[in-house]
């Protein structure tokens, strides 16, 4: 008998390890992916809580901005009005 192994036996133990590897290395993969999917979402949901916050924000400055008394301020700065006197106004009557 000879110490070397019979070729079927080699070939067959190479296809069970390249079979092991290629389900290794699949594994890998969806590891890997799994990864960077994760960072996509953990920075999706980064940027709406950052949206989130400037929608609010700009909210707050219309609201600012719409409130009586900054119209009235902005007609006398910006346009030169003034109230009207109480001799000046004029009622119509149904």
């Amino acid at each position: 008998m000879s110490s070397r192994p019979d070729m079927q036996v080699v070939r067959k133990w190479a296809k069970i390890c390249a079979l092991v590897m290629a389900v290794l290395m699949f594994r890998v993969w969806e590891n890997v992916q799994a990864q960077r999917l994760d960072r996509q979402v953990k920075a999706l949901h980064a940027e709406a809580d950052r949206l989130t916050y400037e929608n609010g924000r700009l909210q707050l400055q219309i609201h600012q901005y719409e409130a009586p008394s900054n119209l009235e301020t902005l007609a006398k700065k910006s346009f030169s009005m003034m109230p009207l006197d109480p001799a000046h106004r004029v009622a119509i009557e149904p």
